[in-house]
């Protein structure tokens, strides 16, 4: 008897057509590696189209953002500078309008008193009526009460004190563990003393404070502050000025950096904030950026790099205010091994670590290879 043919085709079990259509797959799963192009890739591609063109600043814009902001904060204690000099105590603080002044004229109960000082500059006195005291110190105060009451007292003795403040403070926000208004005790009182008065940073605090300051003050005559004058300084006003904790706390190599408050200055300690990190690493996504937190920091948060990265063309996108971008790249195969530059991150930057063109074909083929054996392995053991 003659068995008729099977209706198809019969395959072996050993034929390597069996395994056709899983190569297939597996080549067609090869799109599933992401490339990612460096930004001049990106550039050159878009620039067929001239609508698409990325506008993102280049390392000149990078660096000019960054002296920037230290052009700032040198600017900022250049004109405070003579703050520093002043080793005046309290007595020496300018009153001002809401102060509360002790009055008390000994031997003359009925003429003791305590006063606040009014919107014009004024307290009121018995028997001597308004006087202007706004701008002076306590001493000062004295010695012009002194000589009221000496048209009505031979030989008058006069003490001021100062029972409240509410004429020069300052604000403290974001992340302290007392945030507030708090009042400036004498001239030259530094960030640091307010921020220690305010309990110190939370956890939740990144490493770098912003100080908006007042309107500048710039005195009349030779020796401040007698007498001041507000004028107009928009570039530290507008923005802020940003200062890394440790140029406050110093290092072994660098001292610590003083910096006076003066009346209406707001402090503001932010959060942390994050970075994001994209493209060949283990692990992209966001992270929380920690004290002094750099490139190769974030590189080996994202838990390193993939075969495919160009490790000698990572690139830092960073916002630069005004809705403009600047970006720098990165070697850090000559960080790693002969000490070049890193970058210090801040909130926002975006670090990309583009694919290199030839190892990232490599590694299609070997993630091919490697998926197409251990294909063949499940598939064996399923037959």
């Amino acid at each position: 008897m003659i068995t008729p043919p099977k209706a198809g085709l019969d395959i072996p079990e050993s034929s390597p057509m069996r395994f056709t259509p899983l190569i297939v797959l597996l080549v067609s799963l090869v799109g599933c590696l992401r490339y990612t192009p460096s930004f001049r890739e990106i550039q050159t591609d878009r620039a067929k189209d001239s609508a698409q063109v990325l506008e993102i600043g280049d390392e000149q814009d990078f660096e000019r953002y960054e002296q920037t902001l230290s052009d700032k904060l040198y600017r900022l204690v250049s004109q405070r500078s003579y703050l520093l000099g002043n080793t005046s105590s309290s007595t020496t603080y300018p009153v001002g309008t809401g102060d509360l002044l002790g009055i008390e004229v000994f031997g003359f109960g009925n003429l003791s008193s305590q006063s606040t000082i009014a919107p014009d500059g004024s307290i009121g006195l018995p028997l001597v009526g308004r006087a202007v005291v706004a701008g002076k110190s306590i001493e000062e105060v004295q010695l012009d009460l002194t000589r009221h009451y000496r048209r009505y007292i031979r030989s008058p003795q006069v003490h001021v004190s100062l029972k409240g403040q509410q004429a020069h403070r300052v604000s403290v926000m974001g992340e302290v563990a007392k945030p507030g208004l708090y009042p400036l005790q004498r001239q030259g009182v530094l960030l640091t003393e307010i921020l220690a008065e305010a309990g110190g940073r939370t956890q939740g605090a990144g490493s770098r404070i912003l100080l908006l300051p007042a309107p500048r003050l710039v005195e009349d005559r030779p020796t401040p502050p007698q007498h001041l004058t507000l004028v107009k300084s928009p570039p530290l006003e507008d923005t802020g000025v940003e200062i890394d904790l440790e140029t406050l706390t110093g290092q072994i190599d660098q001292r610590p950096l003083s910096i006076p408050l003066l009346p209406g200055d707001t402090i503001v300690v932010p959060e942390a904030g994050t970075y994001e990190v994209d493209g060949e690493v283990a692990a992209p996504g966001s992270y929380k950026l920690a004290s002094r937190t750099s490139v190769m920091g974030a590189i080996a948060a994202a838990q390193g790099f993939t075969y495919s990265a160009a490790v000698n063309n990572v690139e830092v996108i960073r916002d630069t205010g005004g809705g403009r971008k600047a970006l720098v790249t990165v070697d850090l195969e000559q960080v790693g091994l002969r000490g070049g530059r890193d970058i210090r991150l801040r909130n926002g930057d975006l670090v990309r670590v583009p694919s290199e063109p030839q190892r990232f074909f490599k590694r299609q083929i070997v993630e091919t290879i490697n998926g197409l054996f251990n294909g063949v392995s499940v598939n064996r053991r399923m037959n």
